[in-house]
């Protein structure tokens, strides 16, 4: 059974003292940091407790409003890296067991994505930045009548094309571990894995170019989908980490 949480003296809404009480339910400490709640209000986001664990759930709704242009619900995490660095990527994932697609037009349904942003370096700012769609990200929909899971790589600045890999079935009502190893570079020496539930083997791989700047990109968990699609749909996420990765 699944049930809301109520977060008693977790400080006015809106603040970051009650971000931080929904940040600390799927991540360590020292994560929360880096991390922010990307959902426009509190209706897309709640503590759940099955089976006496605690995760996260964020839901999209019809008629929700905007956040930064879109239809969101996610967790976004700004953690520190340069070029060339090798970073894990890690957490855990379900959807409800009558979760809904959006077969048959299967329009974009993004759970996680990594975003270039302004180079503090280069003194650029939000103001003067210009927006990509994300270098990285891994798309559901559905094939045959199964719920799958892609990856798209491959830097979006100047009219560039990506990449996109076959897709593999996912399972509604099961929790998946996803640990996303990106080698993160400008040049052909990037790399992009994806491990589901501790197989050695990654089940999607981009190699190339995945980075649309120098600066570091931040990952962002959840939903962000098609502002056409109208269905009401939840993701629970937990136990997400990032960490330095040697294997790059």
């Amino acid at each position: 059974m699944v049930g809301l949480v109520a977060l008693v003296g977790c400080g006015p809404e809106g603040s970051r003292q009650e971000e931080e009480a929904y940040l600390r339910t799927i991540m360590s400490g020292t994560l929360i940091p880096y991390s922010h709640l990307d959902v426009p209000s509190r209706d897309n986001v709640k503590i759940v407790l099955e089976k006496a664990e605690a995760s996260l759930a964020l839901r999209l709704f019809p008629g929700q409003p905007k956040l930064h242009g879109g239809i969101r619900a996610e967790v976004s995490v700004d953690f520190p890296f340069s070029e060339h660095d090798s970073i894990s990527y890690s957490w855990r994932f379900k959807f409800d067991e009558t979760f809904v697609s959006d077969t048959p037009e299967n329009r974009w349904w993004v759970i996680g994505q990594w975003h270039d942003q302004p180079d503090a370096n280069q003194s650029e700012t939000w103001e003067n930045f210009r927006s990509h769609s994300p270098p990285v990200s891994l798309g559901i929909g559905e094939v045959d009548g199964t719920l799958a899971l892609a990856l798209t790589h491959g830097p979006t600045r100047d009219g560039l094309e990506q990449i996109s890999t076959e897709p593999v079935p996912i399972e509604r009502g099961v929790w998946y571990k996803i640990e996303t190893r990106i080698h993160w570079s400008q040049i052909s020496n990037g790399r992009v894995e994806v491990l589901l539930n501790d197989f050695p083997e990654a089940s999607l791989i981009g190699s190339g170019p995945n980075m649309n700047n120098a600066y570091r990109h931040y990952l962002k968990v959840g939903m962000y989908r098609h502002p056409e699609i109208e269905s009401e749909n939840q993701i629970y996420i937990d136990d997400l980490s990032v960490s330095e990765w040697n294997g790059g």
